[in-house]
């Protein structure tokens, strides 16, 4: 059985940018009691904790911006990059493209960028737009894998800068520093914590092709869900015996 638990957030522990349930809240917490459990998530940690019920909190490591920004339970800062400047350059030219070529009608332009430090996240709707909206628009990433795909070249450019891109969450674009993704960053805290990768589990609803979570497969071992209920049944049928 697993001693460690690696969770994506949107939609594998909450809804997108939604607070944890109760029902669920109580099962992460005996999970937090039983096993180590680390949160990786394109957001910041200050967005983990608008998800995560505070009754949780110092009871769960949290690897936000893909990894790139790494606090220990107690709240130590383990490691933090940051992109630089031709990285971002390039990241807001591939942004303006796709933007510009969508013309999509959304409620608030100022919502669509948000940039984290080491990840640059571009909703096509916005990051606050309805959650059912969201969930609606590109279940499995197919439009935005069809995006990067027209714009192959653009994205070649973007490696070539330093700066990697993929579909995150339910609409957006997740940038992140190029070989620093979150089966990276996985594989540093496990060094880091001296644990072997076969006590680890990685569970999340983007282990498809081009999903946020495919860099993960082969680090450790997988199990993909589709949706939090999804996620809850795994931990209570095969974490918590």
């Amino acid at each position: 059985m697993p001693k460690h638990v690696f969770f994506d957030l949107d939609n594998t522990l909450t809804r997108s940018r939604t607070l944890m349930p109760s029902a669920h809240e109580q099962i992460f917490k005996q999970l937090c009691g039983a096993k180590d459990v680390i949160v990786v998530t394109g957001g910041q940690v200050s967005q983990i904790k608008k998800q995560i019920p505070s009754s949780v909190d110092g009871e769960y490591f949290a690897l936000s911006q893909s990894g790139n920004h790494a606090v220990a339970k107690d709240g130590t800062v383990l490691w933090s990059e940051e992109f630089m400047s031709n990285q971002k350059t390039a990241i807001l030219a591939l942004v303006k493209v796709i933007h510009d070529e969508m013309k999509l009608s959304v409620k608030d332009e100022s919502d669509l960028v948000e940039d984290r430090g080491s990840q640059i996240s571009y909703s096509l709707l916005g990051h606050h737009e309805d959650t059912a909206k969201k969930e609606a628009f590109d279940p499995g990433a197919k439009k935005r894998l069809a995006i990067l795909a027209k714009h192959k070249d653009e994205v070649e450019k973007l490696r070539a800068a330093g700066a990697d891109v993929r579909p995150g969450g339910t609409t957006t674009f997740d940038f992140t520093i190029a070989g620093k993704d979150k089966g990276f960053n996985i594989t540093r805290l496990i060094e880091r914590e001296g644990w072997k990768k076969e006590d680890c589990v990685y569970v999340g609803d983007a282990l498809f092709p081009g999903g946020n979570d495919e860099t993960v497969i082969g680090v450790i071992p997988t199990h993909a869900v589709k949706d939090p209920d999804e996620t809850f049944d795994f931990v209570k049928a095969n974490l918590l015996q």
